[in-house]
C-alpha cells in the first residue's frame, strides 16, 4: 500500500486552494503574481489586525540614551503595545493617556530673561541651566518693527522662527462652490501656506519655518540669529522645562513613540509587549508561522478576490468556510488560555497594594 503524502501548508498549496475557491484555474483568469500579492496583503494586514493571538505576541526591547526621553516605534512591524513594562527587569507602568502621564510628570516651565534688545544686534549666544525637555523651548519678544518674535524648538536642537497665519485671508480668497458664500471666513484659508492653522514663515511658502539657531538641551547653550533685531529696551523671554534625571519606570506610548520618565542619565534596557506583523511570504519562507493558518489565509484571500470582482454572492458562499477556519485559529488561542487566571486585587502574583505592591507580604 502506498504512503499518503504529508499535509501541505506551503504557499503552493495556498495558491492551489485559492484557485479552486475562486474558480480561477488558469493564469489568464488570475495570475500567480496577483495571487501572491493578495496573500501578502491578507497575511500582513487583515489577518494580524483582525485576530490577536499568542503566536504574534513578542517582547519589544529598546535601550535608553542619556538625556533622551522620546523613542519612536515602527508601528507597521509592531502593531500594538501592551503591558507589562520592565526596566532592567523591574516592573514599570505603561500609559496610553497623555493626561494621566503628564498629571504624574508635569512639564513645569521656568522663565528666564537671557538677553535684551538694542534695536541693532541680531546675533546672540547665551546659556541657561540644563538639562531641559526638548520640544518645550519657547522664546519670545518684539522686534524693531513692533512685530512679535516667536521661537520654538523642533525637538532635535533646531530653533525655528514661527510666524502665525494671518488673521484675515491673504491673499483674498473667493469660494467657488455655490451655494457657499463668496465671502470667506477670516483666517480659514491661507494661500501663502496652503494649510490653515500651521505656523509658517511668510518667506518660505508652504514649506518649513525658518531655522534661526540651535539649542543644546543638556548644556543649555543657545546660538540665535534673528532676521530682524529685537526692539531696543526689550527683554527676550525664555521658557524651558528643566528636569532631574533618574532610573526610568514610567512609559507613555502615544503618537507612535515612547516617552519615558524619569529621563535617564544612563543606559537602561526597556522591555514592553507588542503584537508583531507576520513576515511576508518569500521563496525561502513559504509557510505561515503555523501550518493550520494556510486554509484560513486561502479562504480570506479568496473572499478579497471575489470582492474585487464585485461577486458578492461568491463572497457569501465562501463565508461559511472562512468563519470555520477563523474559529479553528481562535480555538487554539482559547485552549492556551484555559486555567489561566485573570489578574485581580487578591491575586498574589499581581502587583498591588495588598500583595506585592510594598513587598510580597504587604507593607514592609
Amino acid at each position: 500500500m502506498s504512503a499518503v503524502a504529508p499535509s501541505d501548508s506551503t504557499v503552493v498549496f495556498i495558491r492551489k486552494k485559492i484557485r479552486r475557491l475562486t474558480s480561477s484555474a488558469s493564469e489568464a483568469a488570475l495570475t500567480t503574481a496577483q495571487i501572491d500579492e493578495y496573500i501578502n496583503n491578507f497575511y500582513l494586514s487583515d489577518f494580524p489586525y483582525a485576530i490577536k493571538i499568542d503566536q504574534m505576541r513578542s517582547v519589544y526591547t529598546f535601550f535608553t540614551e542619556p538625556y533622551r526621553d522620546r523613542y519612536p516605534l515602527d508601528v507597521n512591524f509592531n502593531q500594538g503595545v501592551r503591558s507589562p513594562v520592565y526596566v532592567e527587569g523591574i516592573a514599570g507602568t505603561l500609559y496610553k493617556d497623555r493626561q494621566q502621564f503628564y498629571n504624574l510628570w508635569p512639564r513645569w516651565p521656568t522663565l528666564f530673561h537671557p538677553i535684551g534688545g538694542d534695536g541693532v544686534t541680531t546675533i546672540f549666544s547665551f546659556n541657561v541651566p540644563g538639562p531641559f525637555l526638548s520640544k518645550e523651548v519657547v522664546l519670545g519678544g518684539v522686534d524693531v518693527n513692533g512685530n512679535p518674535i516667536s521661537v520654538n524648538d523642533d525637538g532635535f536642537g533646531n530653533l525655528q522662527l514661527q510666524v502665525p497665519n494671518h488673521v484675515i485671508t491673504i491673499p483674498a480668497y473667493t469660494a467657488v462652490n455655490p451655494p457657499l458664500s463668496t465671502i470667506p471666513i477670516p483666517g480659514m484659508h491661507n494661500q501663502n501656506t496652503l494649510n490653515p492653522g500651521l505656523n509658517y514663515t511668510g518667506t518660505k511658502t508652504g514649506t518649513f519655518p525658518n531655522g534661526i539657531g540651535t539649542v543644546d538641551y543638556i548644556t543649555g547653550n543657545f546660538n540665535i540669529e534673528f532676521p530682524i533685531a529685537p526692539a531696543a529696551g526689550t527683554q527676550i523671554t525664555l521658557w524651558v522645562s528643566q528636569y532631574t534625571t533618574g532610573r526610568p519606570y514610567n512609559l507613555l506610548f502615544w503618537n507612535n513613540e515612547f516617552t519615558i520618565r524619569p529621563i535617564p542619565k544612563l543606559i537602561h534596557k526597556v522591555e514592553v509587549e507588542t503584537y508583531l506583523t507576520p513576515v511576508q511570504f518569500m521563496q525561502s519562507t513559504d509557510q505561515p508561522i503555523l501550518a493550520q493558518w494556510a486554509q484560513y489565509i486561502a479562504y480570506g484571500v479568496s473572499c478579497e478576490i471575489q470582492r474585487d470582482r464585485n461577486d458578492f454572492d461568491g463572497v457569501n458562499q465562501l463565508m461559511e468556510g472562512f468563519k470555520r477556519q477563523e474559529a479553528l485559529v481562535l480555538e487554539r488561542q482559547g485552549v492556551e488560555e484555559i486555567f489561566t487566571p485573570n489578574y485581580q486585587l487578591f491575586n498574589s502574583t499581581q502587583n498591588n497594594y495588598i500583595n506585592g505592591g510594598f513587598g510580597q507580604n504587604g507593607f514592609n
